[in-house]
């Protein structure tokens, strides 16, 4: 089994985001995302999105009438700013999630979302109490872990590993979610299984070779009590 440096990924977003000229990298919203819209109230409120890729989530929740916040470790939303009217009014900021500090009980609605799965267990333990700690009493989170994942180079077939990821099955994710949210009423547990292939962009000169992923989204739907 290849193990890759998991450092190359911040190079490979970057030009992703970069190349995608309408800012529209990521398409439609997943269907575990819409059932967490449906259930939320709609705003005002504020609403934060850790790992907020090209801005699609924050959409959405700009759409319900939240004011949207959105973190990222390169200029994810570089393009969809321009294109995207619903985040003319984004407070975006650049930064490693796991050198953020969210301001503690400040958000109404918190999304965390195709993102967890590149952190160590280790890593998990650091940030999860940020996350939990930045959600207001009575707020909303939406959170998810990729698991039982699998990727391959597509023009070999084989398969390889990140040097840094959490590495959880689904059973596993299920229960690191149960530990986490004690505090929270969470009303829905779904599973997605999901297989795409990368790079989504044309973009030229990626620091790795195209490969292909598969595994299984484990997200919870959750309300802070009060």
């Amino acid at each position: 089994m290849r193990v890759v440096n998991s450092s190359v990924l911040k190079e490979w977003y970057d030009r992703e985001y970069s190349a995608s000229d309408n800012g529209a990298l990521f398409g439609e919203l997943r269907g575990e995302l819409k059932q967490f819209l449906d259930d939320l109230p709609a705003g005002p409120g504020q609403a934060l999105e850790l790992g907020c890729g090209d801005g699609r989530n924050l959409t959405a929740l700009a759409r319900k009438g939240y004011s949207v916040s959105g973190v990222d470790m390169v200029d994810s939303t570089v393009q969809s700013r321009k294109h995207n009217h619903w985040l003319r009014e984004l407070k975006f900021e650049q930064a490693d999630i796991l050198d953020y500090l969210p301001a503690a009980a400040a958000y109404d609605v918190l999304v965390c979302s195709e993102v967890l799965h590149f952190f160590t267990p280790v890593e998990l333990q650091q940030v999860m109490p940020k996350i939990i700690g930045a959600v207001k009493p009575g707020g909303f989170i939406f959170l998810d872990l990729l698991s039982d994942l699998t990727r391959y180079f597509q023009a070999t077939g084989e398969p390889f590993i990140w040097d840094k990821e959490a590495g959880l099955s689904i059973l596993q994710s299920e229960g690191f979610f149960d530990r986490w949210l004690s505090d929270f009423e969470i009303f829905a547990f779904n599973h997605f299984f999901d297989k795409q292939s990368w790079p989504l962009s044309n973009s030229d000169n990626l620091p790795i070779d195209p490969y292909t992923w598969q595994g299984t989204y484990v997200s919870v739907c959750a309300r802070k009590r009060k």
